[in-house]
């Protein structure tokens, strides 16, 4: 029943593999050393890396990033063996001044980094150290972490929202705050801004201001005097690792904030492209006429972004995209032909990013940047003027209303991928081969309607604009008098028949019938006069 063993020795068996493998000969630290100095590392670089940019609301953004560069030797060799270079070009306020900001890290010292920082061409670190022929400083040990600041004049909070502030005319005498929408920040600290004032028959009017002073602005929930904030852009060298230097504005990192402007600059001596559409308004405010076609005008108020044409190959992969009908990008991603960890993202000619996947927070095993097109464009009204009374006049002006938008692109492809052909390009969320395509419109009739048609079908209210020129002659005696009287021409004989107002000057009782009633008003009354 049972079976016997053969006789003979037991085959041996094969030794067991350890669960830790042990270390090559001569290594002197232990397994769980270098186990726990992994560990250590791996927690590390995350967060170095991943907290030097954060989400920035797009409509308060005062600041971005024009370029940068992260190179080491591999791709440019003046650098030297072991060092590394990063460079900024960073845009504050308004846009127009630029901050070039340079950081140059040698790690050729074991046990020491040797740094030098230039700002605008300026060393800033070492203080005493002077910069050599190639614009770059001179570079020493980094002994305590290093802070520079730039002060700048922000953007007020509210700027564009309807009826966020309230706002005090200078012609009126009595302390009377009507609601409004500062639409434009000056570089003086002046604002322009669009007033919603009564207009004596129960109803309101919008009356645009081009000069407003900050002293006659004041917060509408708080009533607390309009404040312009004083901002600063500092650059931060931490001793413990100089490469991972930051950018912040008031304690918001924005390090990787890449953005430019829409539609491009044009270079010299070619014009500035288009931003802006002209509407005319006749003197009876019976019809309106633009300067460009329906479809046109339809596409510069939404904005759509739309497909034009795209080339790939194996080294680059480039995107002709149209945002609104004046605006035309050309992204284009390549390799750096030096390093093979290194791509080049440019925007309309000009570099945007040139760094490896882990010097722009790519997530993992993909070479990823994510950028905005940030732009303003405007929609002048030609229109007859108004004297503060609401008469007609036959002088013009112009009342322009500026309007601020964004897009989101995100250019990525995974890293261990050879052929950028393969490249993705995605607009606000959405694929560049979902896009819609881009349309001509050489059939595109002018734009020609009334007032009343325009706020239909577009939501436009057609504004006035009150002159800003003193009145002279009887019209100079009459406003004079118009504080002792209801009206200078009836103080003899009766009341002039306007219905009283309270200290805002807002009308509590319905108008008295004078004469023939009153047209009724359409939805194009909205006024705009100057303080």
């Amino acid at each position: 029943k049972h079976r016997r063993r053969r006789p003979g020795p037991r085959p041996a068996r094969p030794p067991a593999r350890p669960s830790v493998q042990p270390l090559p000969p001569g290594h002197g630290r232990s397994a769980r050393a270098a186990a726990a100095a992994g560990r250590a590392i791996a927690m590390r670089k995350p967060t170095l890396v991943r907290q030097r940019t954060v989400a920035i609301d797009k409509d308060e953004v005062d600041f971005r990033i024009l370029s940068y560069r992260c190179l080491d030797s591999s791709a440019l060799t003046s650098l030297g063996k072991h060092c590394k270079e990063s460079h900024w070009t960073v845009a504050v306020g308004n846009g127009k001044k630029t901050i070039d900001i340079q950081l140059k890290v040698d790690r050729s010292v074991v046990g020491n980094c040797e740094v030098g920082v230039v700002c605008d061409g300026k060393v800033v670190f070492p203080i005493s150290g002077d910069t050599n022929n190639a614009g770059m400083p001179d570079k020493m040990g980094l002994k305590q972490t290093f802070t520079w600041r730039h002060p700048f004049r922000g953007t007020v909070k509210g700027l564009g929202k309807p009826k966020y502030f309230e706002l005090r005319p200078l012609h009126l005498n009595a302390e009377c705050w009507y609601p409004a929408t500062l639409k434009e920040q000056m570089d003086d600290g002046t604002f322009r801004a669009m007033v919603f004032m009564p207009d004596g028959q129960g109803g309101s009017k919008e009356v645009y201001y081009p000069i407003v002073q900050k002293e006659n602005v004041r917060d509408k929930e708080t009533k607390k005097p309009l404040a312009i904030p004083e901002r600063a852009l500092v650059l931060t060298v931490p001793v413990e690792d100089p490469l991972h230097a930051t950018l912040e504005v008031d304690q918001e990192l924005c390090t990787h904030f890449f953005a430019r402007p829409t539609p491009p600059p044009a270079k010299p001596p070619l014009k500035a492209n288009k931003s802006r559409v002209t509407l005319q308004v006749n003197q009876d405010r019976s019809e309106i006429n633009g300067d460009i076609g329906f479809n046109t005008f339809s596409h510069f108020l939404d904005g759509e972004v739309r497909a034009v044409r795209s080339d790939a190959t194996r080294t680059r992969h480039s995107w002709v995209i149209q945002a609104g009908p004046f605006a035309e990008h050309v992204i284009e991603i390549a390799r750096n032909p030096k390093s093979s960890k290194v791509f080049i993202l440019s925007v309309d000619g000009e570099v945007l990013v040139e760094a490896a996947a882990e010097d722009i927070e790519s997530r993992e095993d993909w070479w990823e940047c994510q950028f905005r097109l940030l732009g303003e464009k405007f929609l002048d009204w030609d229109v007859y003027e108004s004297d503060v009374d609401g008469n007609a006049l036959d002088t013009k002006g112009v009342v322009s209303q500026k309007t601020k938008y964004s897009h989101e692109l995100i250019v990525s492809f995974t890293a261990t991928d050879s052929n950028l052909g393969r490249a993705k390009l995605h607009i606000d969320n959405v694929d560049y081969t979902d896009l819609p395509p881009m349309r001509e419109q050489d059939r595109d009739r002018m734009l020609k309607c009334r007032p009343e048609a325009l706020f239909g079908t577009y939501g436009l209210y057609t504004p006035y604009k009150v002159s800003d020129q003193e009145p002279d002659g009887f019209a100079a005696l009459g406003k004079a008098l118009e504080g002792l009287f209801c009206s200078p021409g009836d103080f003899f004989m009766r009341c002039c028949g306007r219905p009283p107002v309270d200290a805002e000057g807002v009308s509590f009782q319905p108008p008295r019938a004078m004469g023939p009633a009153p047209p009724e008003l359409g939805p194009d009354n909205a006024i705009v006069g100057s303080a």
